[in-house]
């Protein structure tokens, strides 16, 4: 399990909820930090993060595989298409 940071640490250190390493690297793999930080997309709470599509059939995909077993992550095409509009 680790720590996720629902808000930023500079804004309330105590918004955090454990979740398991894969689902970690899921949330972060498929939403840039910008998108986790808008209030207007809801991503900062469990339930908002548990909304999202894109998070549920992710999770639905983790949830079939074996215990014990850790996936590896790439990022997201949405979330390198958002990446590529910074620059």
């Amino acid at each position: 399990m680790q720590r996720h940071h629902l808000r930023t640490r500079r804004k309330d250190k105590t918004a955090t909820k454990k979740v398991c390493v894969d689902c970690h690297k899921t949330i972060h793999g498929l939403f840039a930090q910008s998108e986790l930080r808008d209030p207007g997309l809801g991503l900062d709470t469990v339930e908002g993060l548990l909304e999202n599509e894109r998070l549920q059939k992710a999770v639905a995909y983790i949830a079939k595989q074996p215990a014990g077993s850790f996936m590896r992550m790439k990022e997201s095409r949405h979330r390198r298409r958002k990446r590529g509009r910074r620059r």
